[in-house]
């Protein structure tokens, strides 16, 4: 626990540190001021100054984005094609018939409510069945359904719920 402490602490404190690099960097020792040794002779030249440290290069201009590529776009006429599952003619069928009774039920509950006596959050819920039938039936116009199915569904129980739920 310890041990891990100790590396959050010493991750927080080394971000952002500007000075960071320079740890990294290889360092030239600090130039000394050497004594002229009286051994050596009056006509030897001082040692050169160590040379200065470079400063780092200047960061680059950021680059212009590239342009992006040019990608068609569909005609307006033509609508995405519907990925769903392959279901043999008498399971569409079913499916169908299933989609339909749920979109009926959900309205008969809806006919049930009165608007008027809902609290908000539960005329919420009640726009939002309305939507759900919405989408169910453009789903069934559309020969999606799976989705019209599972839309129908959702207004259906949630219907069913706000008829339950005491007012």
């Amino acid at each position: 626990m310890r041990l891990a402490l100790l590396l959050a602490a010493a991750c927080l404190g080394l971000t952002g540190c500007a000075t960071i690099k320079s740890w990294f960097e290889p360092s030239t020792p600090p130039a000394r001021a050497e004594q002229p040794d009286e051994s050596a002779g009056r006509g030897a030249q001082p040692p050169a100054p160590a040379a200065p440290r470079a400063a780092p290069p200047a960061p680059a201009a950021p680059r212009p984005p590239a342009p992006a590529p040019a990608v068609p776009t569909p005609a307006p006429d033509v609508s995405p094609p519907v990925l769903s599952p392959v279901l043999s003619a008498v399971d569409e069928q079913r499916l169908r018939a299933e989609t339909q009774q749920r979109i009926d039920g959900a309205e008969q509950r809806l006919r049930q409510i009165d608007p008027a006596k809902l609290a908000s959050g539960q005329q919420d819920s009640l726009r939002t069945v309305q939507s759900f039938l919405d989408k169910a039936r453009e789903a069934v116009q559309a020969q999606d359904i799976q989705r019209a199915y599972t839309l129908a569904d959702k207004a259906y129980l949630l219907a069913d719920e706000l008829t339950r739920r005491p007012r």
